[in-house]
Protein backbone atom coordinates (compact mmCIF):
# COMPACT_ATOMS: atom_id res chain seq x y z
CA UNK A 1 0.00 0.00 0.00
CA UNK A 2 1.43 3.41 -1.03
CA UNK A 3 0.67 6.33 1.31
CA UNK A 4 0.85 10.18 0.29
CA UNK A 5 1.59 12.37 1.97
CA UNK A 6 1.95 16.12 1.43
CA UNK A 7 4.20 18.45 2.76
CA UNK A 8 2.34 21.65 3.19
CA UNK A 9 4.73 24.46 1.40
CA UNK A 10 5.72 26.67 3.90
CA UNK A 11 5.84 29.72 1.65
CA UNK A 12 2.68 29.62 1.60
CA UNK A 13 2.16 30.57 5.23
CA UNK A 14 2.36 34.43 6.10
CA UNK A 15 3.77 33.76 9.58
CA UNK A 16 6.15 31.60 8.24
CA UNK A 17 7.34 34.09 5.67
CA UNK A 18 7.49 36.93 8.47
CA UNK A 19 9.85 34.78 10.41
CA UNK A 20 11.71 34.37 7.70
CA UNK A 21 11.30 38.20 6.20
CA UNK A 22 12.65 39.71 9.57
CA UNK A 23 15.70 36.81 10.19
CA UNK A 24 17.06 38.49 6.66
CA UNK A 25 16.39 41.65 7.71
CA UNK A 26 18.65 41.44 10.88
CA UNK A 27 20.75 39.44 8.93
CA UNK A 28 21.65 42.32 6.74
CA UNK A 29 21.24 44.97 9.14
CA UNK A 30 23.58 43.49 11.33
CA UNK A 31 26.07 42.81 8.50
CA UNK A 32 25.82 46.13 7.04
CA UNK A 33 26.06 48.09 11.15
CA UNK A 34 28.69 46.06 12.30
CA UNK A 35 31.31 48.82 12.72
CA UNK A 36 28.16 51.25 14.54
CA UNK A 37 26.73 50.34 17.85
CA UNK A 38 23.14 51.20 17.00
CA UNK A 39 20.52 49.14 16.49
CA UNK A 40 17.60 48.83 14.59
CA UNK A 41 15.11 50.24 17.24
CA UNK A 42 17.43 53.20 18.51
CA UNK A 43 18.07 53.94 14.60
CA UNK A 44 13.91 54.48 14.53
CA UNK A 45 14.69 56.71 17.73
CA UNK A 46 17.42 58.67 16.21
CA UNK A 47 15.11 59.18 13.25
CA UNK A 48 12.25 59.99 14.73
CA UNK A 49 14.06 62.59 16.82
CA UNK A 50 16.22 64.33 13.76
CA UNK A 51 13.23 65.08 12.45
CA UNK A 52 11.67 67.13 15.30
CA UNK A 53 12.71 69.45 18.33
CA UNK A 54 12.43 66.87 20.97
CA UNK A 55 9.39 64.18 21.92
CA UNK A 56 8.28 63.30 24.84
CA UNK A 57 8.96 59.30 25.61
CA UNK A 58 5.17 59.01 24.97
CA UNK A 59 5.41 60.40 21.37
CA UNK A 60 8.68 58.19 20.89
CA UNK A 61 6.56 55.49 21.76
CA UNK A 62 3.68 56.27 19.30
CA UNK A 63 6.51 57.95 16.41
CA UNK A 64 7.80 54.22 16.25
CA UNK A 65 6.09 51.50 17.33
CA UNK A 66 8.26 50.36 20.14
CA UNK A 67 6.45 49.79 23.67
CA UNK A 68 6.80 52.08 26.67
CA UNK A 69 9.01 49.30 28.90
CA UNK A 70 11.24 48.71 25.71
CA UNK A 71 10.98 52.66 24.95
CA UNK A 72 12.60 53.29 28.52
CA UNK A 73 15.12 50.51 28.33
CA UNK A 74 16.30 52.21 24.88
CA UNK A 75 16.39 55.36 25.92
CA UNK A 76 18.21 54.45 29.18
CA UNK A 77 21.09 53.21 26.75
CA UNK A 78 21.31 55.95 24.28
CA UNK A 79 22.13 58.51 27.09
CA UNK A 80 24.97 56.06 28.07
CA UNK A 81 25.92 56.57 24.72
CA UNK A 82 25.40 60.73 24.49
CA UNK A 83 23.00 60.42 21.32
CA UNK A 84 20.69 61.56 23.17
CA UNK A 85 19.56 63.80 26.54
CA UNK A 86 16.78 64.01 28.42
CA UNK A 87 14.71 66.31 30.77
CA UNK A 88 11.91 66.78 32.93
CA UNK A 89 9.16 68.28 30.93
CA UNK A 90 8.36 72.20 32.26
CA UNK A 91 4.80 71.11 32.25
CA UNK A 92 4.37 67.86 32.92
CA UNK A 93 6.72 67.03 35.69
CA UNK A 94 5.83 63.35 35.72
CA UNK A 95 7.24 63.37 31.35
CA UNK A 96 10.87 63.39 30.06
CA UNK A 97 11.46 65.50 26.45
CA UNK A 98 13.89 63.45 24.97
CA UNK A 99 16.46 65.13 22.24
CA UNK A 100 19.06 64.45 19.94
CA UNK A 101 22.83 65.50 20.96
CA UNK A 102 25.42 66.88 18.18
CA UNK A 103 27.14 63.25 19.30
CA UNK A 104 23.92 61.65 17.91
CA UNK A 105 22.79 63.69 14.45
CA UNK A 106 26.77 62.75 13.44
CA UNK A 107 26.06 58.77 14.43
CA UNK A 108 22.11 59.93 12.65
CA UNK A 109 24.47 61.60 9.60
CA UNK A 110 26.70 58.78 9.13
CA UNK A 111 24.52 55.55 9.14
CA UNK A 112 21.38 56.99 7.03
CA UNK A 113 23.41 56.16 4.03
CA UNK A 114 24.11 53.15 5.28
CA UNK A 115 20.02 52.33 6.29
CA UNK A 116 19.20 53.21 2.97
CA UNK A 117 21.83 51.03 1.21
CA UNK A 118 20.06 47.99 3.52
CA UNK A 119 16.54 49.16 1.99
CA UNK A 120 17.68 49.62 -1.10
CA UNK A 121 19.14 45.30 -0.81
CA UNK A 122 15.96 44.17 1.30
CA UNK A 123 13.57 46.16 -1.62
CA UNK A 124 15.23 44.88 -4.81
CA UNK A 125 13.57 42.63 -5.90
CA UNK A 126 10.59 44.94 -6.16
CA UNK A 127 9.79 47.33 -9.17
CA UNK A 128 8.19 50.75 -9.24
CA UNK A 129 4.77 51.02 -7.62
CA UNK A 130 5.04 47.49 -6.27
CA UNK A 131 7.59 48.97 -3.77
CA UNK A 132 4.91 51.60 -2.58
CA UNK A 133 1.86 48.61 -2.48
CA UNK A 134 4.73 46.40 -0.22
CA UNK A 135 4.88 49.49 2.15
CA UNK A 136 1.02 50.11 1.96
CA UNK A 137 0.49 46.71 2.75
CA UNK A 138 3.35 46.08 5.48
CA UNK A 139 1.74 49.07 7.53
CA UNK A 140 -1.87 47.79 7.00
CA UNK A 141 -0.69 44.81 8.64
CA UNK A 142 0.95 46.61 11.16
CA UNK A 143 -2.44 48.03 12.39
CA UNK A 144 -2.44 50.75 9.70
CA UNK A 145 0.10 53.16 11.37
CA UNK A 146 0.02 56.50 10.04
CA UNK A 147 1.61 57.36 6.99
CA UNK A 148 5.17 59.15 7.43
CA UNK A 149 5.24 62.65 7.80
CA UNK A 150 5.67 64.45 4.36
CA UNK A 151 9.33 63.95 3.38
CA UNK A 152 10.24 61.70 6.32
CA UNK A 153 10.42 58.66 3.87
CA UNK A 154 10.84 59.15 0.03
CA UNK A 155 10.92 56.75 -2.38
CA UNK A 156 10.35 53.51 0.45
CA UNK A 157 13.81 55.03 2.16
CA UNK A 158 14.54 57.31 5.26
CA UNK A 159 15.69 60.05 4.44
CA UNK A 160 18.05 62.13 6.32
CA UNK A 161 16.89 65.60 8.71
CA UNK A 162 18.26 68.62 8.24
CA UNK A 163 19.89 69.91 11.39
Amino acid sequence: MTRKTSVPDLGQSPLHMFHRAVQVVTEIYQAEMASHDLTARQYAVLFALAHSEGLSQSKLVDATGIDRSTMADIVRRMLKKGIIQRKRDKEDARAYDVKITEEGVRLFKAVTPIVNRIEEKLLSSLKGKRVDEFLEDLGAIVGGAPAPSAGAISNGHFVEAVK
